[in-house]
């Protein structure tokens, strides 16, 4: 089982995602860092940084050999929800060093509620669209909070379209991220990623 986890980590080019991942955090906490004195970064920023900890890790969800991952010789859903997991334990964790290096992205509820939220909606989308679209929905909903967070207060509705900004005793955003994490390990996990045309998998090769 080791041996296998090694060698679909490398076939996944997980370890080049993870570093990228950690450089991303690591630039960005360093660049607060350098700006302010506060260890707490804006609301906006925050969001836009835990979006940026798991992009690098999105293109892992497909490999290179769709016909492969579609045999039955293998229970790829488990793997496919560990591996979901996985991405969002490690976002988690890249956010959570960084607090603990004094540069705080959110409170740890937060960083928990909206890590599990997004990862939720990046399954959903590899497993409707493919990995290689499955950024699309994340990057625009977040960069619709980033560019409205004044508007983020409010009721039922602004806190469900704001989710990722709300305070922690947010419980119509709690409700909005479980239910997307939920919706996206098992949809990601069952469905997987849409077989590629043999063009189309060279191409991301």
């Amino acid at each position: 089982m080791t041996r296998w986890t090694v060698l679909y980590a490398r076939s996944r080019r997980l370890p080049a995602a993870i570093a990228f991942s950690a450089v991303a955090v690591a630039v960005a906490a360093g660049v607060w860092r350098l700006l302010s004195d506060d260890p707490v970064t804006p609301a906006r920023l925050a969001v836009g940084v835990g979006l940026l900890a798991l992009a690098p890790l999105i293109p892992t969800l497909s490999g290179d050999d769709d016909a492969l991952e579609s045999t039955a010789a293998l229970p790829w859903p488990p793997r496919r929800a560990a591996h979901l997991v996985a991405l969002f334990g490690g976002a988690v964790a890249l956010l959570t060093v960084a607090a603990a290096l004094g540069c705080e992205f959110g409170t740890g509820w937060q960083v928990v509620r909206n890590g599990a939220g997004l990862t939720g909606l990046i399954g959903l989308g590899a497993a409707l669209t493919g990995a290689q679209l499955a950024w699309l929905v994340p990057v625009v909903w977040t960069g619709v909070q980033a560019m409205g967070a004044a508007a983020a207060a409010g009721g039922v509705g602004r806190q469900l379209l704001f989710w990722q900004l709300q305070p922690d005793g947010s419980r119509a955003a709690a409700v909005l991220a479980a239910a997307l994490a939920v919706a996206g390990l098992l949809t990601y996990a069952i469905r997987g990623c849409p077989r590629r045309s043999p063009g189309e998998a060279t191409v991301g090769q």
